[in-house]
């Protein structure tokens, strides 16, 4: 890729009877990432508190997408507890997804 930094996006459905889900009917996960390296540089979420969003930028800061999403889950699944983590999955799991597509085309136009 030609440019230094991707934005990605993961979208999923909102488990019901959650705050969040009363705010948003989609969690909303969102990053920018080197390209070259597909570490991500900084991440933001539609979660409904502060404090959530913030965890959630520092478990995913630094990570590299080249890695695939199973290391990132398992991180999530050891560290985050609360309601929203099958939609975090789903989440991350489409952004590697994304950079994976990216990666690709990139290589292939090469």
């Amino acid at each position: 890729m030609t440019v230094p930094k991707v934005f990605l996006s993961g979208y999923a459905k909102l488990p019901d009877n959650t705050t969040a889900q009363k705010l948003y009917n989609h969690l909303v996960l969102v990053v920018t990432a080197e390209s070259s390296t597909g570490t991500i540089l900084d991440a933001d979420c539609t979660m409904a508190t502060e404090l959530g969003r913030r965890f959630i930028r520092e478990l995913l800061v630094g990570y590299a997408l080249t890695r695939g999403p199973d290391p990132l889950v398992e991180r999530l699944n050891q560290s985050y507890y609360g309601h929203l983590r099958k939609a975090l999955q789903t989440c991350i799991k489409g952004i590697c997804l994304q950079y994976g597509e990216l990666s690709r085309s990139s290589t292939a136009a090469q």
